[in-house]
This record gives structure tokens, sequence and C-alpha cells, in this order.
């Protein structure tokens, strides 16, 4: 790699290399310089001297429409990645054998560093048949997406986590979307399974809440093991 990272306070700039790279993965394609900057606490030069080191080495490449930036053909080469879910086989067939029961999409979120300012969501499975109206939305705007309201409220209160969260009309009019924590055994926040719905479904969420928890009980067993 250019020694480019050696003008930068060294080893320091190797740490903010890897903390852009994985802000970018836990983003998903199109995050900006800009965002990343804000995100991470970096000056705008350091943060476009990177970018634009690392999007010359491969390990980021823009985003078809040159908006953005996504990770690139070196990632992919060192960890094997495939496109699609990253969540472990037994989880994927859970969340198939829920999915074959409802008529709505479910979907498999995760959280990074939750209850600290560098908070993310993350997509880790999601419901082919059903795929997601606005993702990037639904990563950024966290007051306004039900998976985003349950780490705002996780954030306010870690020690009494919310049963659950929802949100009505905020993507689709007359369209909804449920969130149920998924938590470690320490009981810390650890992902969300959603499932979006029409509005009278969420409005009265007690039926999907029933066949829900079942599912994220055995998710997050699975995650611990």
């Amino acid at each position: 790699m250019s020694s480019t990272f050696g003008s930068d306070g060294g080893s320091r700039s190797i740490i903010n290399a890897l903390e852009l790279l994985e802000e970018v993965a836990a983003t998903g394609p199109g995050v900006t310089a800009s965002d990343l900057a804000h995100s991470l606490g970096l000056s705008r030069s350091t943060t476009y001297r990177l970018v634009n080191l690392l999007t010359a080495e491969e390990y980021l490449v823009r985003t078809p429409d040159l908006g953005g930036f996504a990770l690139g053909h070196k990632i992919d080469r060192l960890i094997g990645v495939a496109a699609g879910s990253t969540a472990p086989e037994q989880v994927r067939a859970v969340l198939d054998e829920t999915r074959a029961g409802l008529r709505f999409g479910l979907h498999l979120f995760g959280y990074l560093r939750p209850g600290t300012p560098r908070a993310r969501i993350t997509l880790l499975d999601i419901d082919p048949d059903y795929p997601l109206s606005d993702p990037a939305r639904i990563l950024h705007s966290h007051n306004e997406s039900a998976v985003g309201r349950l780490l705002l409220a996780y954030e306010t209160n870690p020690s009494t986590p919310a049963t659950h969260a929802a949100q009505i009309g905020a993507f689709q009019p007359n369209f909804g979307c449920l969130a149920l924590p998924l938590t470690a055994s320490n009981g810390a926040l650890r992902a969300a399974l959603a499932v979006s719905a029409p509005e009278h479904r969420i409005a009265n969420a007690e039926a999907l809440l029933d066949v829900l928890r079942p599912t994220c009980d055995t998710i997050s067993h699975l995650m611990d093991t």
C-alpha cells in the first residue's frame, strides 16, 4: 500500500483508514466523503486524502452515479464477500421458516456500537421478496425507522430495553414497520427483527409480536453460540 499512510501520523493514519472502511461497510454503498468526515470526526482534508488513497488502491470504489463510495474489490478478496445476506446459515434458516408463514417482509438488522455517539444500523438479511423501499434512510434516519427508534430507546434507557418499536406511514402511506430487539446474554442490544406490514397490523401489533418473539429468542440464542 502507498506510503501516504506514513505521512499522516503513522499508526493513527492506519487506524483512521480502517475506521473509514468500517464506516463504509456499516453505512452501505453511496456514502459520501463528507458523510464519512462527519461520522468519524475527521477533518475534510484527512478524509478526502484517505478516500482518494483507498480508492486508488481498490479498497474503495465510486458508486455508478459517482455520488459516493462503496467497498472495493480488495475488500471482497480479503473477506470472501458474497452478495446478499451476511447472517450465518442457521440464522437464515430460522428467518426463512418464519417468512414462510408470513405475508409480509421480514428483515434482520444489526447494530454497531449501540449506546455510543458512533452507533450504526447495518443490514444483515433483507427479505428478497419484499425489498426495502429506502434502505439508506432506514440506516441514517434513526428517529423515523422502527429499527432506529429501537436503537434510540436503548440509548435512552439501556438497563430497561424496549420490547418493540414501530413506525406507521414514515416510508409508505398506509404501511408501517414493527421492530423487536435481539439482545446478547449480557442484555446488550445486538440486532433487530423487523416486519413491514399494512398499517392496521402494526397499530394492533399483538398478533405479529406473538409470531416474532419466538423467532427473536431462537436467533438471539444462535448468535450467542
